[in-house]
């Protein structure tokens, strides 16, 4: 047997993988990158729709808030008496009650829990805190959703 002839018969006893198998493996692999990838931008999607949909639905409910402050009068004991009127289209939850005097811009805060009106209904809130004749106040009214309701008054 020559050197040529060796060289041959290395050859054939030599092992190896054929292209089809390689390329089967790696189509398998790039398959199931594939799909990892799908699943976890489909799952990624998911979690950020969620939370676009109760951002937009949480600030479409807020722009259809509507509370009217009908009334507010300065009772004894020092009290305030504040009603207040939903004219929106959905109910809402009064959870504090700002009342601010503006000569001294001291801020007394009363915060609620059962303050829900439904729409086209009133509700009647009694505060109390040491009013001074004579001084306008502030009175801000707030909401579950966080909106706010101004208006001003004069104590008599």
């Amino acid at each position: 047997m020559n050197n040529y002839q060796k060289k041959i018969h290395f050859k054939k006893t030599r092992r190896g993988l054929s292209s089809i198998v390689t390329g089967a493996i790696l189509l398998s692999a790039v398959t199931v990158m594939g799909l990892l990838v799908v699943v976890w931008a489909n799952t990624n999607l998911t979690t950020h729709q969620k939370s676009l949909d109760s951002t937009v639905s949480s600030n479409f409910n807020k722009i259809n808030e509507k509370l009217f402050i009908e009334h507010i009068w300065f009772g004894s004991g020092p009290s305030m008496n504040i009603t207040m009127n939903n004219i929106g289209t959905i109910g809402l939850n009064v959870t504090k009650i700002q009342i601010t005097n503006m000569t001294s811009n001291k801020t007394y805060e009363f915060k609620h829990t059962n303050g829900g009106i439904n729409p086209g209904k009133t509700l009647s809130l009694k505060e109390n805190f040491g009013w001074k004749t004579k001084i306008p106040y502030e009175v801000v009214v707030f909401t579950n959703r966080d909106s706010q309701f101004k208006t001003q008054v004069n104590a008599p």
